[in-house]
């Protein structure tokens, strides 16, 4: 007989989390032992206004536990909506309630009971609200792992224990990045990727992601014979991570391990790391999104996702600057995407979403509102006018700098196409870097047609090219390239 084993090890470091007295955990339960509601008796029907306690007391009992798991979530402005909706769930998370006293006084009878909410169940309702009331966090996923390990790779180039992680967060309800070009940007050293954090840091923030989600898989194996036979004993591990981009801070990690002495190396490897990869991965999935949202989170303020359609780019440039004056030091913006005349912000500050529409809508239509979504439509007439661009040249130099430009074929194009888009007028020169492309646009004394920042930026973000920004007084523009090739 071939010999087997199971060695599973779990280890959560998420920081210690404040909880309610009234909230014990315990074998992945939570249990309640003051849960109160009130309900007021009319016309003497004392049993219908019980079942209302009750029902008010379920709902108690929901409060203290999200306060237990998410500490300081009741601060933000969108803890109501967001907690009415777990609310309606109620009677399906709470278990084994019992009325440990009832009393009636001026007409309201009041319960308290204790009962019990299955963490696995309550995660499953609670951690995807957390994750829409941050607005579903852009995560960049990286796993680390042995190169020698072909029977673990896919033609594709992303390996099962990839793709396992990547279908898990997508389905919590987090937006997850393109995991070949993460890899491809990372440029990864099995050896040491899961601690460069320079490298990590440096990739999710052209890939725009808030999160970065990195995994160390490691296995081993030690052959065994016997009575003729042959068979391996095999033992794998995986570390789960989780960085806040914007501040290098980590928010979480987990650990799960397994052992098999049975069947062929490349197979038990892979099964042991799949099952770990899972089991580590269903630890920290929701707790990434707790501590995202508790007070003194390293994500301070309120996210409010902004989706405005029919934008152009001069569109998309008025409203980033008159944001940012706006806000000033109170708040960030954050351009996730424009593409298709379509253009995808998240605004974090304290500000409510009724506020900035009302800012927004001195720039576009408000077609829709939320407490953490604003939809709209571009509305260039009420926007301010552009100030115009100088006549003539006058030797004008301005500065492009396109980072992960794959190639210098790549490059070259871009300036090839610059050249003929601001015509003879100009010179566009061109210097590359891997992965970084810089170009020089310098302008005749007696040029005639000058293209401003905008107009550049416009045709730019035509060439698969994201602008991240412009500075008129420096004449520079920068962006990425979206070109994966």
């Amino acid at each position: 007989m071939k010999k087997f084993f199971v060695a599973l090890v779990i280890t959560i470091f998420l920081g210690v989390v404040p909880s309610y007295s009234a909230v014990r955990t315990q074998n992945n339960t939570y249990y309640i032992d003051d849960a109160t509601g009130s309900a007021q008796i009319r016309n003497g029907n004392t049993s219908t206004a019980r079942e209302e306690a009750r029902r008010n007391a379920y709902r108690d009992a929901i409060d203290k536990a999200i306060g237990s798991i998410v500490s300081g979530i009741s601060e933000r402005n969108s803890y109501g909506t967001m907690r009415d909706r777990v609310y309606s769930q109620a009677s399906g998370l709470i278990k084994n309630f019992k009325i440990t006293s009832e009393n009636i006084n001026d007409g309201i009878i009041t319960i308290t009971g204790s009962c019990t909410v299955s963490e696995k169940s309550f995660d499953g309702v609670l951690g995807p609200e957390v994750i829409s009331m941050l607005g579903n966090p852009r995560v960049m996923i990286v796993v680390d792992q042995p190169q020698n390990d072909k029977d673990n790779k896919k033609a594709s180039g992303l390996s099962p224990l990839e793709l396992e992680l990547h279908s898990m967060f997508e389905k919590a309800g987090y937006l997850i990045v393109d995991m070949d070009q993460a890899q491809t940007l990372l440029k990864l050293d099995s050896k040491n990727s899961y601690n460069d954090t320079e490298r990590l840091i440096a990739a999710a923030k052209t890939l725009r992601a808030d999160i970065i989600v990195v995994a160390k898989a490691e296995s081993s194996s030690r052959k065994q014979s016997a009575l003729g036979q042959t068979w391996y004993i095999v033992s794998g591990t995986v570390h789960i991570k989780a960085v806040q981009t914007q501040t290098a801070y980590q928010i979480g990690t987990a650990t799960a391990s397994g052992g098999n002495g049975k069947g062929s190396r490349s197979a038990s490897a892979g099964g042991i790391l799949s099952s770990s990869i899972r089991k580590a991965a269903e630890d920290i999935i929701y707790k990434i999104a707790y501590r995202m949202a508790s007070a003194g989170s390293s994500l301070g303020g309120i996210t409010v996702n902004v989706k405005i359609s029919n934008a152009d780019y001069k569109d998309v440039v008025r409203i980033k600057e008159n944001f940012a004056a706006w806000l000033g030091s109170t708040g960030e913006l954050f351009q996730r995407s424009f593409e298709n005349r379509n253009v995808e912000f998240d605004i974090v500050s304290q500000k409510k979403a009724e506020d900035i529409a009302a800012f927004l809508s001195d720039y576009a239509e408000i077609e829709g509102l939320t407490t953490q979504t604003i939809t709209a439509r571009s509305g260039r007439q009420t926007a301010p006018p552009v100030t115009a661009s100088a006549p003539r040249g006058d030797g004008m130099k301005i500065s492009i700098t396109i980072s992960n430009v794959k190639r210098l074929s790549v490059a070259q194009e871009f300036a090839q196409g610059l050249q003929g888009f601001v015509g003879s007028g100009a010179k566009v020169e061109n210097s590359y870097s891997n992965p970084v492309a810089n170009i020089t646009i310098t302008y005749d004394g007696n040029a005639q047609d000058v293209k401003s920042l905008q107009d550049i930026s416009g045709y730019l973000s035509k060439q698969d090219i994201t602008i991240d920004g412009t500075d008129e007084a420096k004449k520079t523009i920068t962006g990425y390239s979206r070109r994966w090739f």
